[in-house]
């Protein structure tokens, strides 16, 4: 087995012959300002992405997301966009050089990279689908959204439980044994933060203060989104799909099942700590690369899953874009 390491949080290595490659697609907490300028330098294929921008949202508006200074950030639209590109930047470098997956998820946002990947959207749709799930969530009601480490499932459940006394708030993301995300009123998820802090010694952080994703309080907003869902040109998927908020996959999707599940993906939680094992404990030799910008995946997956392959394509701080993708490419061909 050949390993490359580069930094002291990226370690590249080269899957046994016999394993499956499965993609990772981030959500939008992966965002930052040189995420597109990064994914662009890490291969020329990115370049055809960033034609694809142009052609779906004209050339004023895809120059702020492409401008070589970076991105300037004033709207959760434009997060969800910019992060979306810069996965697709790196899925076509990785196709450009044959590295394949049969399988694959994705976080939240990262659930339309999935689509894209199993052959369901093509990019240009996807885009568009983004823009007006961006467009959406900018008219969502205020809230906030807070990450909770160190804490298990029924710990944070009794404490949003004790926490609706103060307004709406649910557990939105279920990411690992012990990594957990809270939504909904500011004052309900500042209540349960302060009491997961102090009475369970959790380690809170706020990661969102203005919509409060995949929580009850954005059903409008999936009422808002779905007339664009049921309009999309949806395609027969050639890979399985798999759901945020099922986890179930289904090897056979159709148009509804992809109108249905991300309709309910706006105000219902993620369930990716049952993706995660549903491949993990099948028995497969899964390696697990993650395809997007940062590399909040593969990091959870070291914490959470040890023993268990994987890798990011983005490169880490202080290291060159280019140098670490040929690194990463290389481990695989190893």
């Amino acid at each position: 087995m050949s390993i490359h390491i580069l930094s002291r949080n990226t370690t590249l290595v080269a899957p046994p012959k016999s394993a499956e490659t499965v993609f990772l697609f981030p959500g939008q907490s992966s965002v930052g300002p040189d995420i597109l300028v990064r994914a662009r330098s890490a291969h020329p294929a990115a370049e055809a992405i960033a034609d694809r921008a142009r052609a779906v949202l004209g050339e004023a508006r895809a120059a702020r997301y492409l401008d070589a200074r970076g991105l300037l950030l004033r709207s959760n639209r434009d997060t969800q966009i910019a992060v979306f590109l810069a996965t697709q930047m790196y899925l076509a470098a990785l196709a450009a050089e044959h590295v394949e997956a049969d399988r694959s998820l994705g976080l939240s946002l990262g659930e339309y990279s999935h689509l894209v990947h199993i052959g369901a959207l093509d990019v240009d749709d996807a885009l568009r689908l983004v823009d007006e799930r961006g467009r959406c969530y900018d008219e969502a009601p205020h809230g906030m959204m807070a990450a909770v480490l160190a804490a298990d499932y029924d710990t944070v459940a009794s404490v949003v439980h004790e926490a609706r006394r103060q307004g709406e708030i649910a557990i939105s993301n279920i990411n690992a044994p012990t990594q957990h995300v809270i939504a909904g009123a500011e004052p309900a998820v500042s209540w349960a933060a302060t009491a997961l802090e102090e009475e369970h010694l959790a380690h809170v952080t706020i990661i969102e203060r203005r919509v409060p994703m995949h929580a009850p309080m954005m059903a409008p907003v999936a009422a808002a989104f779905a007339p664009a869902l049921s309009r999309a040109a949806w395609k027969t998927a050639a890979r399985t799909y798999v759901p945020n908020v099922t986890a179930t996959p289904i090897p056979h999707p159709t148009a509804a099942d992809f109108v249905a599940h991300l309709t309910r993906h706006v105000s219902e939680p993620v369930l990716w700590q049952r993706s995660i094992d549903g491949l993990v404990s099948a028995g497969r030799q899964a390696t697990f690369l993650e395809v997007g910008p940062g590399g909040v995946l593969h990091n959870m997956m070291a914490r959470a899953w040890r023993g268990v392959r994987s890798a990011r394509v983005d490169a880490g701080e202080g290291i060159d874009p280019r140098d670490h993708f040929n690194a990463t490419v290389g481990a695989w061909r190893a």
